[in-house]
């Protein structure tokens, strides 16, 4: 295909600019400049033919989640305590496609004064979507909960960046927003940009 391009823009230049000269052995300056042309003529043909890289939206279904917390102070809610999990991940249709294993550990506990303190814990959290030991995607963000809460409110969206990714992800951009259903199970809803 890029033959066929390159030769009716060779053509268009040599029947235009030099009004039908069919041969260039002879005219060493009319060689030069389309060989100069030919050149450039690769070149945007050559620019157009790379593939351009698109957003796109993949949505998986994560199951209830098992939960290990790992408390290292002498509260229940302590700067450094770490909450880990593991979930299935399925595909749209409820296949089985990898799972999710994260790890979380809070970083604040406190907002407000000592007057008036706002309970909360803010953590810091990465995921990884494991479709096999080759291809994963690797998300980081934060969340916020409330009252001693452990998990995210139902009703509510949480959005973390895509960090990266192996294999067919790899190079991976954009970010994935988490959604929680009453029964426990997740939608992770992807909106990513593939390298090239």
């Amino acid at each position: 295909m890029f033959y066929n391009k390159a030769i009716g823009f060779i053509h268009i230049f040599k029947y235009s600019l030099w009004g039908g000269i069919k041969t260039y052995s002879n005219k060493p300056i009319q060689m030069k400049q389309f060989l100069l042309i030919f050149a450039g003529a690769f070149y945007l043909f050559s620019c157009q033919n790379k593939a351009e890289s698109s957003w796109q939206t993949m949505t998986f279904l994560v199951d209830k989640p098992l939960l290990t917390h790992i408390n290292l102070g002498d509260s229940a809610n302590s700067h450094g305590d770490a909450i880990a999990y593991e979930q299935v991940l399925r595909d749209s249709t409820g296949k089985v496609v990898g799972e999710v294993l994260g790890w979380g550990v809070t970083v604040d506990i406190v907002d407000g004064d000592s007057a008036n303190p706002i309970h909360i814990s803010d953590r810091i959290g990465t995921a990884v979507f494991k479709f096999d030991d080759e291809n994963q995607i690797i998300a980081l963000g934060g969340t916020t909960y409330h009252n001693n809460e452990k998990l995210m409110k139902v009703g509510i969206s949480l959005k973390r960046a895509i960090i990266g990714g192996t294999g067919k992800y790899k190079g991976i951009t954009g970010d994935v927003t988490t959604y929680r259903f009453e029964d426990g199970s997740y939608k992770q809803v992807f909106d990513v940009k593939m390298a090239n």
